[in-house]
């Protein structure tokens, strides 16, 4: 709102010239050069558009700001003026005059600047009532700046809105992608005022809540969710607990109640702001539905006890079948047996060749029945934890495997093995069975060497049991340690159970299994088992 520049002559102090209001001592004069001369650098041409009704201020404020290094877009005199500008030029900042034509017109234009195109508007005045400068602050205004001008105030107003305002647009596009993600993942916010009691909570929140805005005005109406009174309860002494506990961050889950349909559940997480004493001042936190992964996770547990209960029923048939088999079995290779012997030196050879395929048949058939039958004794075994020393259980294993190392000329090397955390007989069974194979599937000509080992890895024992054998492709990796899979059954006699056994021993110990090999050059079977000083002597 200037002041009526051009009535000034007949006011009441003719001796006030108009250069003189303004703070200029002529527009000529070398001095007014060296002012506007003098005013610090501007880094950047910002454009500005200038709302003055008085010509002679609006041209000395042009003249000022081009030389201060500022872009002019345009000078408007009125409303319209000011708005039709704005669109078309999209200045940086608008220097408004508060009364345009002797009204204080710039403050509906300094509005709707503000509505329509963002734009920060920086006030002008000289003098006015208070009732006008109320109007005026709610528009928002980035600052004032009184007349008569000084160069500095005028940078210094400029610069000052300049940054303001773009600082305010970035933390307000911030803003806007926040709640934008939190409405797409469906994420509430709370932020409780632990020493006024005041909380805020977001439309999302109230939304995920499905309650009335404004309904959640305290923090005990966050407990208000659970459709279980315990469930409150229990939330409420959480929280409680966490309060006045020293820790910054807690989290739960709870059930809210959605109508129609069933309960929601949410996950919350909150971080706690303590003072000096430990006390807790601010509470910020989220809310996210996550009802889908529930379901998801209620699927799954369902599906794995399905699993379990059909794995166990599979186990408890494989091990009736082949228990019940035992017998008839028996009978069988006694039978074959018993007229091998009675008809010794009778029969003609191509019927010895026919009586020894049926012994050998059956007795492979009791051999393999009696490996289903162990094999199903490991999920039935009770799975308490002792410890065992592998040094004399590979002592154990040579000694009972002493013909065949004798026969293959075999050579059997072992560095210092720990004490694992797991039942000696099993132990046994597991370094037999990968010994035995070791020596059975020997290259031809070549005699077998075995080499065990081991090395720390954590809380488990990772050994090795190396050899010189034929050796396999890596293709059959995976196969090798199923039940009844066989690589080289016509050349090696076996059960295909021994590997899956031993697989079924490092499994149920809590560690895996697993081969690398080549064609001819040899097999290293590796597997894990937790370390024995774990256990509880």
């Amino acid at each position: 709102m200037g002041m009526p520049y051009k009535d000034a002559p007949e006011k009441a102090n003719q001796n006030a010239s108009l250069s003189g209001m303004l703070s200029i001592r002529g527009p000529r004069t070398t001095a007014h050069e060296r002012e506007i001369g003098a005013a610090p650098e501007v880094p950047k041409k910002l454009a500005i558009l200038i709302v003055e009704d008085e010509r002679i201020v609006a041209r000395d404020l042009q003249v000022r700001l081009t030389n201060l290094g500022y872009h002019i877009t345009a000078i408007a005199s009125s409303k319209h003026a000011a708005l039709t500008s704005a669109q078309q030029h999209r200045p940086d900042v608008v220097l408004m005059d508060i009364r345009l034509n002797g009204v204080p017109d710039g403050i509906a234009a300094a509005r709707e600047l503000r509505a329509d195109f963002n734009l920060p508007v920086i006030y002008l005045t000289g003098h006015s009532d208070n009732a006008t400068l109320a109007q005026a602050r709610t528009t928002e205004p980035f600052g004032y700046i009184l007349k008569p001008f000084e160069n500095r105030e005028l940078v210094a107003a400029i610069e000052t809105a300049v940054y303001k305002h773009r600082a305010e647009t970035r933390l307000r596009e911030a803003n806007t992608r926040l709640q934008l993600a939190q409405r797409a993942g469906r994420v509430g916010v709370f932020d409780w005022n632990a020493e006024t009691g005041e909380l805020y909570v977001t439309p999302e929140l109230e939304e995920l809540r499905q309650a009335p805005a404004g309904s959640i005005r305290d923090i005990d109406d966050l407990w208000g969710g659970p459709t279980d009174l315990a469930e409150q309860t229990a939330l409420r002494a959480r929280f409680a607990d966490w309060i006045k506990s020293d820790r910054a961050d807690e989290s739960w889950e709870h059930r809210i109640p959605r109508e129609p349909g069933p309960a929601c559940w949410v996950q919350v997480r909150a971080h706690a702001y303590r003072d000096a004493a430990g006390q807790p001042v601010r509470i910020i936190g989220t809310e996210v539905d996550i009802t889908g992964r529930k379901k998801m996770e209620d699927a799954l547990l369902k599906k794995e006890k399905e699993l379990e209960r059909s794995n166990a029923d599979l186990q408890a048939y494989a091990y009736t079948v082949a228990h019940d088999l035992q017998e008839p079995i028996r009978t069988l290779v006694s039978g074959v047996e018993l007229i091998e012997r009675s008809l010794t030196g009778k029969l003609e050879s191509s019927q010895q060749r026919v009586l020894f395929f049926v012994k050998s048949s059956t007795e492979r058939l009791q051999s393999m029945i009696t490996g289903l039958l162990d094999y199903s004794r490991l999920s039935q075994e009770d799975e308490s934890v002792s410890k065992a020393d592998c040094n004399q259980v590979l002592t154990a294993v040579i000694a009972s495997l002493h013909a065949l190392i004798v026969d293959t000329g075999a050579r059997i090397d072992s560095s210092q093995l720990p004490e694992v955390a797991v039942s000696e007989h099993r132990i046994v069974q597991l370094l037999q069975n990968l010994i035995g194979n070791a020596l059975k599937f020997r290259r031809p000509g070549v005699a077998p060497c075995v080499k065990i080992s081991a090395v720390r890895e954590g809380a488990f024992w990772r050994f090795m049991v190396a050899d010189n054998g034929m050796g396999f492709d890596m293709v059959y990796a995976e196969r090798i340690f199923g039940v009844f899979k066989r690589l080289h059954a016509r050349q090696v006699e076996g059960t295909g159970i021994g590997l899956s056994v031993c697989k079924r021993i490092v499994e149920r110990a809590g560690g895996r299994i697993w081969a690398e090999s080549m064609p001819g050059k040899g097999s290293t079977f590796l597997f894990t088992l937790p370390a024995g000083e774990k256990v509880e002597s």
